[in-house]
């Protein structure tokens, strides 16, 4: 499978915890946007686990691949509406805020590292005007600052 292909369908289903876990190295890191310091992949996949609690609907949609050697940067569209209670595992974020109903969607761009056909890390490399941020600010959450 190409960087490329490993790089798609890993941000796609980030969503799905059994085919993130498949496609990621046992050692695979994450690091950059709103996490405080590189951590284990699966510890950053927290996160997404809170959004989606807030966001049943949480999708990412790949908008643009670009390839260099083994790394892809991914330019993605983040989207949901908030329909369940947000709880988000980090200090100074929101916990066990109830539902607005009120749909959100942000830009963000993700650095994928491949190695065979698997994630070895992804880093989070938000837009001023993207990320989870700009997403929280669309449903009346101010996050703390980065």
């Amino acid at each position: 499978m190409s960087v490329e292909q490993v790089a798609r369908d890993f941000i796609t289903n980030m969503t799905n915890v059994e085919k993130t876990k498949a496609v990621l190295t046992p050692d695979a890191m994450a690091s950059g946007g709103v996490l405080p310091q590189p951590m284990p992949a699966m510890e950053a996949f927290n996160i997404v686990g809170g959004l989606m609690s807030g966001f049943p609907d949480l999708k990412f949609e790949v908008e643009q691949v670009t390839v260099n050697g083994n790394q892809a940067t991914v330019n993605t569209k983040v989207s949901g509406t908030n329909t369940g209670t947000l709880s988000l595992p980090m200090p100074g974020m929101p916990s066990n805020m109830p539902p607005t109903g009120k749909k959100a969607s942000a830009k963000d761009t993700f650095i994928v590292t491949v190695q065979g056909d698997k994630v070895s890390h992804f880093q989070v490399d938000s837009p001023p005007d993207g990320g989870l941020p700009v997403l929280l600010s669309q449903i009346g959450v101010k996050p703390p600052a980065m």
